[in-house]
């Protein structure tokens, strides 16, 4: 990785072609809301009244474990604008989930039955979350996909869910990267699926549990350092003032880090959300299926400038 791929700005985030039904989700009809009107639920199908409401408490309750785990300075930014919340039956869709710029989160009907979708919730959520705190400033995405991808593992884990077949797979990632191949990721800081978000994971983990002995409190150091972003701050900048340390300084340490620990889960994985599968993380082989059902649940989609 060249250091100055670390340090680069997303100039616009990512988009995947034909994820979008025929019509913008955010025109469907309103369905039900919560009592406040924050959150508005829309929909392309009628919706039991029961079920429709259920969104909403599910959202709700996803939407505070988020901010209590960010400590944002300022919640105002949360909660100043609507957040619409799509949820489709439509076929066209061709992946699960995305939080499609500050206001809008988009998910399949039938897919709010899957127990995952709790982290989904949760990880959409926190993209929601960093870009209305953002205020159009941006974050290079294997950063928004850790942060996400851990507050989302760590929601499931909070309502009573155990690790399972994800983490196995996402296990498997974070045990076998190269520092080659992870520079290669970070140096594309537009990058998108499942390798980007894993690396983006490996490097929050890195820094929670491995970092100078480990950043205790590391999702709300990352909110400070969005705030100094939303504030005017360059992610470099913004980054050495967080942490104290220049992202080129940081983006060495955790290349000699992925090198030192190469083909040696136990000692990667130590500590980590993944420890428990350090054991199987080199042999675990995903089927295909489940390997793009995996990339589908947690692909986030933006086709849109960045608005407040």
């Amino acid at each position: 990785m060249t250091r100055s791929g670390f340090m680069c700005l997303l100039p616009g985030l990512f988009c995947i072609a034909n994820a979008f039904a025929a019509e913008s989700p955010s025109k469907y009809p309103l369905r039900c809301q919560s009592d406040d009107g924050f959150l508005l639920i829309l929909s392309d199908r009628a919706l039991d009244p029961e079920r429709c409401k259920s969104h909403v408490a599910r959202v709700i309750k996803a939407f505070a474990f988020v901010a209590d785990s960010a400590a944002w300075k300022d919640r105002g930014p949360l909660t100043a604008q609507p957040l619409r919340f799509s949820v489709l039956g439509d076929p066209a869709l061709k992946v699960l989930g995305y939080a499609q710029g500050p206001n809008l989160m988009v998910m399949k009907d039938a897919y709010m039955d899957n127990p995952l979708s709790e982290g989904t919730l949760a990880h959409e959520l926190t993209h929601i979350q960093d870009l209305r705190q953002l205020r159009g400033k941006r974050l290079p995405s294997f950063m928004l996909e850790g942060r996400a991808l851990t507050i989302g593992q760590a929601y499931r884990m909070h309502i009573g869910q155990k690790p399972g077949d994800y983490d196995r797979q996402m296990a498997r990632s974070a045990a076998t990267f190269t520092a080659e191949q992870a520079m290669e990721l970070l140096d594309n800081y537009r990058g998108h699926g499942w390798n980007n978000q894993a690396i983006g994971t490996v490097v929050v983990e890195y820094m929670r549990v491995q970092w100078n002995g480990g950043v205790a409190g590391i999702n709300p150091r990352l909110s400070r350092m969005i705030e100094r972003i939303a504030a005017g701050r360059e992610f470099d900048l913004a980054f050495q003032d967080e942490f104290k340390v220049a992202a080129e300084a940081f983006a060495d340490t955790f290349a000699g880090w992925l090198r030192t620990t190469q083909n040696i889960p136990q000692q990667r994985l130590r500590g980590t959300i993944w420890q428990s599968f350090a054991a199987e993380s080199l042999t675990a082989k995903p089927s295909r299926v489940a390997r793009d059902d995996y990339v589908s649940e947690v692909i986030d989609i933006v086709d849109e400038v960045l608005r407040w």
